[in-house]
C-alpha cells in the first residue's frame, strides 16, 4: 500500500503513475485529472485487456462509446444505497466544513431511498432527479412499497407529506447535492441515453477477468464529474474487496491496482483511510498520490490524513513540499548522526600552548531545508521495517517499457497542425 507525496511538477507521472501502471499484473484503476497518463499507458495496457475511459469532461476527447450505470452497485439493497447517496454527497464537501444537523442527513436519505426505488424498477439515476423536482410525485414510494422495502416508502411518504418548509429543505439539498444530473455530458456517461446499443461497462466482472484497465477523469474539485468518479472508485474497490474476501486465501488471485492520482481532488473517498490496510489483506495494491499533506488534510482532516499515511506500507516523498511541520517529520525518520568535532582554545596568556578536545554532536540525517530543497530526480522513502532511504527516481524512459510507453504516446497524444 503506497502513499505518494509529490509537489507541482517533480515527476509523480513519469516516475510513479506511468511506469506502475504499465507493470501491473492485473487489472488497474487510474483517477487523474489530466489526459497524459492516459495516452501514455494505454497503448500497453490495451495489449493485456479491454481499455475504458470514462471522459465525462472530454478530458481526454474521449467519446461516450459506453455507459456505467451507477445504479447497478445498489440493486436491491437499502444498504448499498445508502452508500451511494453518501459518496456522492460527500465529495464537495471538506473535512473541516459543519454540515446541517438536519436538513443534509435527511437529503442523504431522501437520496439514498430514491436511489433504490429507481435502480429496484430498472430506472435509468436521472429520473432521481426527476423525482426531486416532482416532490408531489408519489411513484418512488409506490415502487418502493411494491417492492417490499415498506419503511423505505414510509420515510418518502412522510417527506411529501411534511410541512411545506421542511420538505422545501429537504429536497432543496438533496437537489444541490445530484445537480450533477442537470449536464448532459456527464448523464450520457452514466445511462443508456440515445444509443443504448453501447456497451455497458459492468464492475463485477471487470474485477473478476483481472485484464483490464480504467481510467476515470475529471477536473479537480468538479461538481458535475467527481460525485461519479468517486462512486465509480468506491465500487470497483468494494467489489474487488468482495471477490478477495471469496477467493483463495482470501485475496484476489492477481492483485488489482488502484492508482488514485489527485486522490484529494479527483476521488476524495472519506472511508479511504479506515480501508486501506484492509485492502492490502485482500490483494488490493493502493496508491494514493497527493500534492501536499495539507491537502490530504483537506479532503481527510488531520486524524484521517495521519491515519491514511500509516497504513501505508510504502511512503514515498518526491520533493517540491514547503510543509515545515511534515518535513520535519521526515527530518525526525531519517536519523541522526554524529558527526566528529574539534575544538581547539589558547590561553591568552601563552600564545603556543593549545587545549585540543575531539567530541561529536547530534545532526539529523537530512533536515528540514535538505528536505525542502531535495533536486528533481530524488525520493525519500520509507518502506515499513527499514530504515529510510534517498533513492534516485527512473522515469519511464529508463525504464524497460520506453518503446510501448512512447508508441502509445505516439498514438494518442494530441499533436499541434
Amino acid at each position: 500500500m503506497h502513499v505518494d507525496i509529490w509537489g507541482p511538477r517533480t515527476g509523480k507521472t513519469a516516475c510513479r503513475a506511468i511506469p506502475n501502471i504499465v507493470a501491473a499484473p492485473g487489472a488497474v484503476v487510474v483517477t487523474s485529472n489530466k489526459r497524459d497518463v492516459v495516452d501514455a499507458t494505454r497503448g500497453l495496457r490495451a495489449e493485456r485487456g479491454r481499455v475504458w475511459v470514462f471522459d465525462p469532461q472530454s478530458q481526454a476527447g474521449e467519446p461516450p462509446s459506453w455507459y456505467w450505470d451507477p445504479l447497478e452497485f445498489v440493486g436491491d439493497s437499502l444498504n448499498r444505497a445508502v452508500k451511494l447517496a453518501s459518496r456522492m454527497a460527500s465529495v464537495n464537501r471538506s473535512a473541516h466544513t459543519r454540515s446541517d444537523a438536519y436538513f443534509e442527513p435527511a437529503a442523504e436519505d431522501l437520496l439514498a431511498n430514491l436511489f433504490l426505488a429507481a435502480s429496484v424498477d430498472g430506472r435509468p439515476i436521472t429520473d432521481v432527479y426527476r423525482w426531486l423536482t416532482r416532490p408531489d410525485d408519489v411513484t418512488p414510494e409506490r415502487i418502493l412499497r411494491a417492492g417490499g422495502h415498506i419503511l423505505s416508502a414510509d420515510a418518502v411518504d412522510g417527506l411529501t407529506t411534511a410541512p411545506d418548509r421542511q420538505r422545501a429543505g429537504v429536497y432543496g439539498v438533496a437537489i444541490q447535492m445530484s445537480s450533477f444530473l442537470t449536464a448532459p455530458n456527464v448523464t450520457e456517461w452514466v445511462t443508456p441515453g440515445s444509443n443504448p446499443q453501447r456497451p455497458r461497462f459492468r464492475y463485477k466482472e471487470f474485477v473478476a477477468d483481472a485484464t483490464d484497465t480504467i481510467y476515470l477523469l475529471s477536473e479537480e474539485t468538479n461538481k458535475m464529474a467527481a460525485p461519479l468518479v468517486m462512486a465509480f472508485t468506491a465500487a470497483l474497490a468494494e467489489e474487488a474487496e468482495n471477490q478477495g474476501l471469496a477467493g483463495p486465501g482470501g485475496r484476489l488471485p492477481i492483485p488489482m491496482l488502484f492508482v488514485l492520482d489527485e486522490a484529494a481532488n479527483v476521488c476524495p473517498w472519506k472511508a479511504l483511510p479506515d480501508k486501506y490496510s484492509h485492502f492490502g489483506s485482500r490483494g488490493i495494491v493502493m496508491m494514493t498520490i497527493l500534492q501536499s499533506w495539507a491537502q490530504g488534510v483537506a479532503a481527510w482532516g488531520d486524524v484521517g490524513m495521519s491515519k491514511l499515511w500509516g497504513a501505508a506500507n510504502v511512503r514515498v516523498y518526491g520533493g517540491g513540499v514547503l510543509d515545515t511541520k511534515f518535513l520535519g517529520d521526515l527530518s525526525a525518520a531519517s536519523g541522526i548522526f554524529e558527526p566528529g568535532t574539534t575544538t581547539m582554545s589558547r590561553k591568552s596568556t601563552d600564545f603556543f600552548e593549545r587545549n585540543i578536545t575531539s567530541g561529536s554532536r547530534s545532526e539529523p540525517v537530512l533536515d528540514v531545508p535538505d528536505l525542502a530543497s531535495m533536486p528533481r530526480g530524488r525520493a525519500f522513502v520509507q518502506i515499513s521495517g527499514c530504515r529510510p532511504v534517498l533513492v534516485r527516481t527512473v522515469p519511464w524512459w529508463e525504464g524497460p517499457h520506453t518503446v510501448g510507453i512512447t508508441a502509445s504516446l505516439d498514438a494518442h497524444e494530441p499533436r499541434t497542425k
